[in-house]
């Protein structure tokens, strides 16, 4: 059963506070096939004087990461500030390993064989595939619960997670196998507070300025000022602009500019809508169709890879990027090292109606999904390393480093980095402390109220959360879309084959229509509605609308659409 399910979610890639120590001795390392017995020196325990078993052996563990660009960004395990604090607080030493392609190729042979590593982290995402694959795991015994984990290894554990998003993700049992990173809890949440969003429109405000500051919020005023950038301005440190780069893959940036479209996901019966068929949709695929006959947008955007979207946007090329600016901070920071001038800033694009854009918010149920195996030597030794990585001095240190090394905590309760750091970061010599290295299971919610207001004029023109301040107005919680279902379902397996075959069809027909002439893109359109018609697109959104109801449930909502609650 779980090989068969295996297929169907791996093959589309997985689409898209005080220290609380458990209790016990740290076990000895006693061997296996992944890794031979190795014991080594921890010099000292946590500094905090918690129950953190005091011990001189290291337990090594193996933590896999679905993701192949994903990185230790320190020295090394071992070698840098962070990783030497997780040792010494935790006795646990991790190995990680990621695979060389992002085809899950390597996860599917690690199930397939049962020899799963101690640790796994695949992406969760909105389309609840890693939530069925783990119920599967779940309830064929490959991973632990983290409720049993607790309650056998570590029940200091239940004072650090977050009860609603442990909840969230709990299964028909009852029981909670996943835990994630960059979720957003209540508990982390000041009353009515509005975040920024997650994928933001941003332009180069000098090359904005070069052209006059033209009204960009039209569809047609946006276009135009793209280019009068390319015909005027023309190029770059020798190189030709870019006007409009795109993410990755495409489709990120079609999701996206569909919320600038204020694409709608519930109707005002409260019932679940499938965006590809929604008018405003439309409108946002026909307007990168028209972006891309006008010279705006290149083929190479269907084949860029991150590292080709960072090349570009570090290069000083691009004028608008649909992307998600957090992941692209380093690329715009090496550009202002350059070009001090030369800065995003995000604009208000509104489509044909003139409607509000309706943005997803950074909020929600996270990014990173993380389980712990069955086959685990070392359980006692995991739920201790998970648990000091979900406490607020795990948080704090992994993100902040050491204080009095990397910081020093202020009377008002804000954070602010030491001369030494400062000058690290002057010199791009931070690799040695790795914060913010151990991204598996942060909590950005909790920690970003530590942050102090930067006065570092590079950081406010490149960071995300200074960057997309301004787009808060437009953003709201999405969490309900991200759907709900019920694991046990009968039409499951049928709905994922369903959900990973109307997948790829919109990835290749989403292609199609951005490249299609423009007098043929209505009977394109309607074509592909057709198709995906004729796959069953009405049994998937009867099925999505049962899981749209039991999110909203979950949540304690009756409506979700943001233009409904006002």
């Amino acid at each position: 059963m779980l090989k068969k399910l295996i297929g169907v979610l791996l093959s589309a890639a997985m689409l898209a506070g005080v220290l609380s120590g458990c209790s016990g001795t740290v076990e000895e390392n006693p061997g296996s096939q992944e890794a031979e017995a190795k014991t080594e020196s921890v010099n000292g325990t946590a500094e905090t004087g918690s129950e953190a078993a005091e011990t001189n052996e290291l337990v090594e563990i193996d933590w896999y990461v679905d993701l192949p660009y994903w990185t230790w960004t320190g020295q090394g395990f071992g070698d840098d500030l962070t990783s030497q604090m997780i040792m010494e607080a935790t006795g646990v030493k991790i190995n990680f390993i990621v695979p060389a392609s992002d085809d899950s190729e390597q996860l599917t042979a690690m199930i397939a064989s049962d020899s799963l590593p101690d640790v796994m982290t695949v992406e969760g995402w909105w389309d609840n595939n890693s939530r069925m694959l783990t119920y599967q795991m779940a309830t064929e015994g490959y991973i632990w619960s983290f409720n049993d984990l607790m309650e056998q290894y570590c029940p200091e554990m239940k004072d650090n997670i977050r009860q609603d998003v442990f909840d969230w993700y709990a299964e028909a049992d009852g029981k909670t196998y996943l835990l994630p990173n960059f979720a957003y809890s209540s508990e982390d949440l000041n009353e009515g507070e509005q975040l920024v969003p997650n994928g933001c429109i941003t332009i180069r405000q000098d090359l904005y300025e070069a052209i006059g500051s033209p009204d960009m919020s039209t569809p047609e005023g946006f276009l135009d000022a793209c280019l009068k950038v390319k015909n005027e301005v023309k190029q770059y440190n020798g190189q030709d602009i870019i006007p409009i780069q795109l993410y990755e893959g495409v489709g990120s940036s079609i999701s996206w500019l569909a919320q600038y479209f204020a694409t709608p996901y519930e109707d005002e019966n409260g019932n679940y809508l499938y965006d590809f068929t929604q008018e405003n949709y439309k409108e946002a695929i026909q307007f990168l169709n028209k972006a891309y006959h006008m010279g705006l947008i290149t083929d190479a955007n269907f084949s860029d890879t991150r590292d080709l979207v960072n090349e570009k946007i570090a290069s000083g090329r691009v004028f608008c990027q649909i992307t998600a600016p957090q992941d692209f901070v380093a690329s715009m920071q090496s550009l202002y090292d350059t070009d001090p001038k030369a800065v995003y800033v995000p604009v208000v694009l509104k489509n044909s109606k003139g409607e509000d854009p309706v943005l997803q918010d950074i909020r929600g149920f996270g990014w990173l999904t993380t389980c712990v195996s069955k086959k685990t030597e070392h359980p006692e030794a995991v739920a201790r390393l998970v648990n000091w990585l979900l406490s607020d001095e795990g948080q704090i240190a992994t993100t902040f480093g050491k204080e009095g090394v990397t910081y020093t905590m202020q009377d008002d309760g804000k954070i602010v980095y030491t001369e030494e750091y400062e000058q690290a970061m002057a010199d791009n010599d931070t690799k040695k402390y790795g914060l913010s290295a151990m991204n598996l299971l942060a909590n950005y919610a909790f920690t970003r109220h530590y942050e102090s207001e930067s006065k570092d004029p590079k950081i406010l023109a490149t960071v995300d959360t200074y960057i997309k301040r301004p787009m808060a107005q437009y953003s709201y919680d999405f969490s309900a879309q991200g759907l709900k279902l019920d694991p046990a379902d009968p039409r499951k397996a049928e709905m994922s084959q369903l959900s990973v075959k109307i997948s790829e069809f919109r990835t290749s027909t989403i292609a199609e229509l951005v490249t299609v002439s423009e007098d043929s893109f209505e009977s394109k359109y309607q074509q592909a509605v057709d198709a995906l018609n004729g796959m069953g697109l009405e049994k998937l959104i009867e099925y999505n609308n049962d899981g749209f109801q039991n999110a909203k449930k979950a949540l304690g909502i009756e409506r979700s659409w943001p233009p409904y609650l006002k």
